[in-house]
């Protein structure tokens, strides 16, 4: 898994442009500008808030906080040609994706995997990233749980 893995944005206020559908290959276009140094990461994401109807309060405040904190090391190969999928995390290409914008540091958009939907803002560079998401994903009662996550990540030495 890439560094930007587990990174989830959360939705801008302001009006967007009409949504574009993109296929994983026009994501790794957008993608193929970005530099990510290779080397040992150190990845961390935080669930900032919860929200789903009927949630009781103490396992909302157990879900918020910490989630996980991991390294991995980005070989020279998988920092030179990132792909979609390393966005989700996932490899069989299931996901769809919509408005990616890789661009002076920032980077936004959506994603769309198998039950659920990610819409992601942020910055990064060769060395660190700090993404924001907002995470939607329903429950088996039918309800919509929704997760405010803030994933960063930052390189910590070679391998």
């Amino acid at each position: 898994t890439h560094p930007l893995a587990a990174s989830p944005f959360p939705a801008s206020g302001c009006a967007e442009p009409e949504a574009r559908t993109m296929s994983a290959e026009a994501v790794a276009e957008q993608l193929s500008g970005m530099r990510i140094a290779p080397g040992l990461w150190e990845l961390r994401s935080d669930v900032v808030e919860v929200h789903a109807t009927d949630l009781p309060r103490e396992v909302r405040n157990r879900m918020v906080g910490p989630r996980s904190r991991l390294r991995h090391c980005i070989t020279p190969e998988q920092a030179a040609r990132p792909s979609a999928n390393f966005l989700s995390g996932q490899t069989e290409g299931r996901c769809t994706y919509r408005n990616f914008r890789v661009s002076h540091g920032r980077v936004s958009g959506a994603m769309t995997c198998p039950d659920t939907r990610t819409v992601m803002e942020g910055s990064y560079g060769p060395e660190a990233y700090d993404l924001r998401m907002d995470v939607a994903t329903p429950l088996p009662t039918g309800v919509v749980m929704t997760l405010k996550v803030r994933s960063r990540g930052r390189r910590i030495g070679a391998c």
